[in-house]
């Protein structure tokens, strides 16, 4: 029921302070209003009764004046207080003005010394000073003790006057304006009650805050616009190397300068690569970024700072390695030379401006000295020696001249602007002239011993890789020639270049495509009869016809794909064996070749021992034949892997006797059970007597160390007389037989009279 009185606690807050106002005036114009009803309705009785019918009218009149300012207090707070100040002036000199007794009459001028203090509750101290000014006159005429003036025939004076009034000023002076202060008091202490909450909350909240801020991890400040400091944690005044109690210097960028700042790119920046950061030099050397700048409500500023000094060594660490990552991209790690792909790009350079009245050529440089320095001395004393080639022909080479390593061995240097081919051909050769013939590493005079090739630049040329490739074919014709001349590139070379990449491809896709077949030549002892095959590899291919073996082998070999077609031969003959002695149960013993590779393969006793069980063959049948060169290739590892054969029952024999470089010592250590003398020498027969020596002096030889002899390509009757006269044992050529396929001979071993075969290799119809 009070609340209309006393309102909403809630609403007593500074944000709404006219809220105790209103109350305080509502309490005073209703206790006023319900208290003096009794005063009012006890007079208005009395003055019925003597028919002062005007005492109603005043004090109705009252009443009203009361309601209205009730019903404005609600709606507008000055005008119900300035009502209540005028009813209080009117009351007042209504009693001294209508009271005809002048000692009741006075007590009037009391009631208006409230109204300063109703003044200042609502409108302030001005009026207030103002009405304790006015009331100065009325407590005048009580000291004088005079009346201020009487109205004529208005007379509201009573028999209980004086109760009347006596009990209006108890009411008023004792009730209606104690309980407005008291409701004034009240929100005084309810307000300084709050204050102490709030001081309380806000020690709280700045206990707090020192803690976040002193210890959120980070160096923060609070600056004014003007960057001046006006607090700082100790993380921050730790790194701008600042006291916490310096006063001195507040300037922010006092402690920061802007001469040695740097430019760092933001590590959080995802979204953009340019977001870059400042960095500003402390007094003390280290390096901190404004890492973030945040406004207050106030308009001051929280900065957060962040010791960039470690980002800033490892920016400047990672640009170097990035630096020098761009710089391996582009060059050689052992000689510092330019790679490949630099050449590239300075060969587009060249080919944008290339002026066609001048010469501009690609000169290839291959070290062929690099295999020996390599196999006597070691890997690194190659890559030596590769070194200080660069370096000695960096320095042979003109000023400005664009040089790189191409590969390996292979070295590239461009020459621009020369008027003809020849003065290109005359620069190269004084270049070879000025290299050294030999380099001194670790002790020992290395040789020098390298080929030139010579690409022209061509006007329509636009590929650097074709320039290239026709430097590295002139290469490679200087490096088959024997003078290792310089030469300039030519068509039929690139088209045999381009013809061995065919083969050395085609061999790949040949064994896969079951492009190979091997054919069998046989060979036949002294009386005719056929004492052997030997297996022949052909090679038909759809695109490049029939390539012989002379040429595809040596591509093999070089290639690395020699290890795939021997393993494909020996498995083919393995396979043969097993299905004539399946069908015949006898079969001729088969000769296969084996080069230096094979002879020198680790796994070759695990091939020939897995091919041999998995047909079930026994060695007897097989025979494999090395050159006398790939004898002397790894002696070591070839006389293990013959002696093994050897032991396991294979037959052994020496192919192209006589056209290697062995000595005679060496050739004693070998296993071998077969000398094949070489066709160039058979050919000689009857035309060279000094091949006709050599023939007597290979089987005297063979017959030393206890071996037979086979002489390969007799053509004629006159030569396997000379070879029969001298001792040979076997023979084989196209005076005997050509190559056969298996169907062939097949139908000749079976058709064959007995007496003309050898006994052991007579096939046996099933």
């Amino acid at each position: 029921m009070f609340r209309w009185l006393f309102l909403n606690e809630s609403a007593l807050t500074p944000a709404e302070h006219a809220a105790w106002k209103l109350s305080a005036l509502r309490i005073i114009l209703m206790s006023g209003f319900v208290l003096e009803a009794a005063v009012a309705i006890h007079s208005s009785l009395d003055a019925i009764a003597v028919g002062a019918y005007r005492v109603l009218w005043v004090v109705g009149f009252f009443y009203a004046v009361l309601a209205l300012g009730l019903y404005y207090s609600s709606r507008h707070l000055r005008a119900g207080a300035a009502i209540l100040i005028g009813t209080v002036y009117a009351s007042a000199f209504a009693i001294v003005c209508l009271v005809d007794q002048f000692e009741i009459a006075k007590f009037g001028y009391i009631f208006i010394y409230t109204t300063p203090i109703i003044a200042r509750l609502f409108f302030g101290t001005r009026l207030a000073l103002g009405l304790m000014a006015f009331n100065v006159l009325p407590f005048l005429l009580l000291l004088l003790n005079r009346p201020l003036f009487n109205v004529p025939g208005f007379d509201v004076t009573l028999p209980a006057s004086n109760t009347y009034i006596q009990s209006l000023l108890f009411l008023f002076f004792n009730t209606c304006v104690p309980l407005a202060v008291f409701r004034v008091l009240h929100e005084l202490d309810v307000s300084a009650l709050r204050y102490r909450q709030a001081s309380a909350a806000l020690e709280v909240s700045h206990a707090q805050y020192e803690e976040v801020f002193q210890n959120a991890g980070t160096a923060l400040l609070l600056t004014d616009a003007s960057g001046q400091i006006l607090q700082a944690n100790q993380l921050a005044n730790n790194l701008l190397g600042r006291e916490a109690d310096d006063d001195g210097d507040r300037a922010l960028f006092g402690w920061l300068s802007l001469d040695n700042s740097v430019r760092l790119k933001s590590p959080n920046a995802e979204e953009s690569e340019n977001m870059r950061m400042s960095a500003y030099r402390t007094r003390d050397g280290k390096l901190v970024a404004l890492e973030n700048i945040s406004q207050t409500s106030t308009d001051h500023y929280i900065v957060a700072l962040r010791d960039v000094s470690g980002l800033h060594s490892m920016h400047h660490a990672l640009q170097l390695s990035l630096q020098r990552e761009d710089y391996l991209s582009r060059h050689d790690a052992l000689t510092n030379l330019p790679n490949r792909d630099m050449l590239r790009s300075q060969l587009q350079g060249v080919f944008a401006n290339n002026d066609e009245t001048k010469v501009t050529a690609l000169v290839s440089f291959r070290l062929n000295s690099i295999r020996h320095a390599n196999q006597q001395f070691g890997a690194h004393t190659g890559d030596i020696l590769l070194r200080r080639f660069a370096e000695e022909l960096s320095r042979a080479l003109p000023k400005n001249c664009f040089c790189a390593r191409l590969r390996s061995i292979v070295f590239s240097f461009v020459v621009e602007n020369s008027r003809t081919p020849g003065e290109i051909i005359k620069l190269v050769e004084k270049v070879r002239n000025n290299l050294p013939k030999e380099l001194e590493i670790n002790g020992e005079n290395l040789l020098i011993q390298f080929s030139a090739g010579i690409a022209l630049v061509r006007s329509e040329d636009v590929d650097p890789d074709d320039l290239i490739r026709r430097s590295e074919v002139a290469l490679d014709t200087a490096r088959r020639s024997s003078d290792q001349s310089v030469t300039l590139f030519d068509e039929e070379d690139a088209l045999q270049i381009r013809r061995s990449v065919e083969i050395e491809v085609g061999i790949v896709n040949g064994l896969k495509q079951d492009e190979f077949r091997l054919v069998y030549q046989p060979k036949v002892d002294k009386h005719g009869k056929i004492a052997g095959l030997e297996a022949l590899l052909r090679w038909e291919s759809p695109s490049l016809g029939n390539v012989a073996p002379a040429e595809f082998i040596p591509i093999a070999e070089r290639a690395g794909l020699i290890r795939l077609i021997s393993n494909y031969v020996m498995n083919q003959v393995c396979c043969q064996v097993r299905d004539w002695l399946n069908r015949f149960a006898d079969c001729p013993v088969i000769a296969l070749n084996l080069s230096a590779t094979d002879i020198a393969r680790n796994d070759l006793l695990q091939l020939i021992d897995n091919c041999c069980n998995r047909y079930d063959i026994a060695p007897s049948y097989i025979e494999f034949e090395i050159t006398e060169t790939g004898l002397i290739a790894n002696e070591a590892l070839t006389i293990h892997h013959l002696d093994e054969l050897k032991a396991r029952g294979f037959n052994i024999a020496i192919d192209d006797f006589g056209t290697g470089y062995s000595s005679l010592s060496k050739l004693s250590h070998f296993p071998a059970q077969s000398v094949k003398i070489d066709r160039s020498f058979v050919a000689q027969i009857g035309n060279n007597k000094k091949s006709e020596m050599i023939i007597k002096a290979i089987i005297s030889l063979a017959n030393i160390l206890s071996c037979h002899t086979v002489a390969e390509g007799v053509e004629n009757e006159e030569q396997e007389r000379f070879l029969k006269e001298i001792g040979c044992d076997y023979f084989q050529g196209y005076y005997y037989y050509r190559p056969l396929e298996v169907s062939a001979l097949e139908l000749l071993l079976t058709e064959m009279p007995a007496k003309e075969a050898a006994p052991s290799y007579k096939f046996k119809l099933a």
